[in-house]
């Protein structure tokens, strides 16, 4: 059995969604999918193999004891959204994985701050399992800030830019 893009995509969808998982590591084949939560403890054991057969299962986490401390959320560099200013607009990592602002290590970044954007320009990628997925403007715009650093781990829903969509309609 193959994991493919969507169904990566849709595991991904599921973790984010539910209430009581915090964590999923899973084997098919070669392919090894851990993911976890901001703030999720990481387990000692190994993915559950599945049958090249078997459907995907999900598996959750035993709990951790009362006594136990557990482990700081890492910091995001990311403004909550609360933090956004009213009229901009707020582009987020469609999922987790590493930021890059360039198309290939050799060429120069999508946007820049301040530059004006297009809607549905390309702004950055976010890569998962060697897989490149663009993430483009939902307006035309202005790039107000760039929150993450090229090549930083993302996790999914952290603010990677802000776009000020006043701009593109001052500049019409």
């Amino acid at each position: 059995m193959n994991l493919h893009h969507a169904d990566v995509r849709r595991i991904l969808e599921l973790l984010d969604t539910a209430e009581h998982l915090d964590s999923l590591d899973l084997r098919i084949g070669d392919v090894v999918l851990q993911a976890r939560k901001p703030g999720a403890a990481l387990l000692s054991t190994p993915p559950a193999e599945l049958p090249a057969t078997a459907a995907p299962a999900v598996r959750t986490p035993p709990p951790a004891p009362a006594s136990a401390p557990t482990a700081a959320p890492a910091a995001v560099s990311s403004p909550a959204a609360s933090e956004v200013p009213e009229r901009m607009i707020a582009i987020r990592a469609p999922m987790p994985g590493m930021f890059y602002r360039t198309p290939a290590p050799d060429q120069p970044p999508f946007v820049e701050e301040g530059q004006q954007v297009e809607a549905s320009a390309t702004l950055c990628l976010v890569e998962v399992m060697k897989m490149f997925n663009s993430v483009a403007a939902p307006a035309a715009g202005r790039v107000h800030s760039i929150l993450v650093e090229h090549g930083q781990s993302v996790e999914h829903h952290q603010i990677l830019m802000i776009v000020d969509p006043a701009e593109a309609e001052a500049a019409a």
